[in-house]
């Protein structure tokens, strides 16, 4: 299980339920990455993107019991969620909202990150790889610029993983 999202310089990922960038360029890798896979999400984050992502499998996670999502698979427990996927051959990748990646944190070997090198303000973070010694940098890539903004993709992996 791979947790793939974005964050400003201090591991922001969000203010009032929308993303804090659009980054074309970041769009198009996250879409690379989660094509044809299986995508975790919280409602909020369903909600905002307007629905389910195509051409991928949408696990929606809500404590409402009776919420229904269109193209989207809902469960109100994150071990059921546990369940389904391990038996499912596709990746699987947490995409937010700050709670469902706390909750799927542990379960999780790696992490896709674009480090966006500016400050937003935002009211969701994700947690920091870099202040984490379960956790070291593996990939980086360089620098890339878009519409004036400075980026670059980074992949984490946990040192010893023990959960399965």
């Amino acid at each position: 299980m791979k947790i793939i999202l974005a964050v400003d310089k201090n591991w922001g990922i969000g203010k009032d339920g929308q993303m804090l960038f659009h980054i074309r360029r970041d769009l198009k890798h996250f879409k690379s990455y989660t094509l044809g896979n299986i995508c975790i999400m919280g409602r909020k984050t369903y909600e905002s993107m307007g629905g389910a992502l195509t051409h991928r499998e949408n696990i929606v996670l809500s404590r409402n019991k009776d919420y229904k999502a269109k193209d989207a698979k809902v469960f109100t427990d994150y071990r059921d969620v546990l369940s389904y996927v391990r038996e499912r051959s596709e990746e699987v990748f947490v995409i937010g909202g700050e709670k469902i990646v706390e909750i799927f944190l542990e379960y999780c070997d790696e992490a896709i990150i674009t480090k966006i090198y500016e400050k937003k303000d935002a009211d969701s973070f994700l947690h920091n790889f870099d202040q984490d010694d379960d956790w070291s940098l593996s990939e980086e890539s360089d620098i890339m610029e878009e519409n004036g903004v400075s980026f670059r993709y980074v992949r984490y992996r946990r040192k010893n993983h023990g959960k399965d």
